[in-house]
């Protein structure tokens, strides 16, 4: 309740805010509408949500392909994105298979994929692990931090602390709506200055 999802829905541009800027490389993106605003989510973001929003009808490279389908990308660059990505996340014997044929933590890494075969500059992941069960957060949390280690910049909300500590270049606290900590990972969780953060860390840690 802090304001995590609705920072995130607001880059994206899914939500709108009523008041400031939200730049990108020095773009505001709140404004933007029509062709440019379609343009921006197509190729600048990539968002992967807490559920993994799979159709259930659809085979996992139909899933991961259906936005490459509807953006009338030529089928033999589909077939390549889609084989690269499934490479990349190791889940090619999955391809063939339904959702309700995955587990939590393979329908949640052909969530990625669908994102991260759009080719994004930026992804965002809202609470990836929090619907997973916990011997399936591993899996994915290994996934984003190859993703991380291949350079993809990520926006990540998360609570899981020990990820944060190892793939995050900076990690920002919010409270109530307000950033009330923003630091690299060393310093946040040696030496963190606010108290509402040092009480979180003292139940999380």
């Amino acid at each position: 309740g802090s304001g995590k999802t609705t920072l995130l829905n607001c880059i994206a541009t899914i939500d709108r805010p009523t008041a400031g800027h939200i730049r990108i490389e020095g773009k505001d993106v709140t404004g933007l509408k029509g062709k440019d605003l379609s343009r921006f989510r197509r190729e600048r973001l990539g968002f992967v949500f807490q559920d993994c929003n799979l159709l259930d009808t659809l085979t996992a490279f139909e899933n991961i392909a259906l936005a490459l389908t509807i953006l009338k990308t030529p089928a033999g660059e589909i077939e390549g994105r889609v084989q690269e990505t499934a490479r990349l996340l190791d889940i090619t014997p999955c391809l063939n298979k339904f959702p309700y044929q995955l587990s939590g933590g393979q329908q949640q890494r052909i969530a990625i994929a669908r994102s991260l075969a759009l080719q994004p500059e930026v992804m965002l992941f809202d609470e990836p692990t929090s619907a997973l069960d916990p011997e399936m957060v591993g899996e994915v949390l290994d996934v984003m931090k190859k993703l991380a280690a291949d350079g993809m910049t990520m926006l990540v909300v998360t609570h899981e602390m020990g990820f944060a500590r190892e793939a995050a270049d900076r990690v920002i606290f919010i409270d109530g709506g307000v950033i009330v900590e923003d630091s690299a990972p060393e310093e946040f969780f040696a030496h963190p200055k606010n108290k509402r953060l040092q009480d979180f860390l003292s139940k999380m840690l």
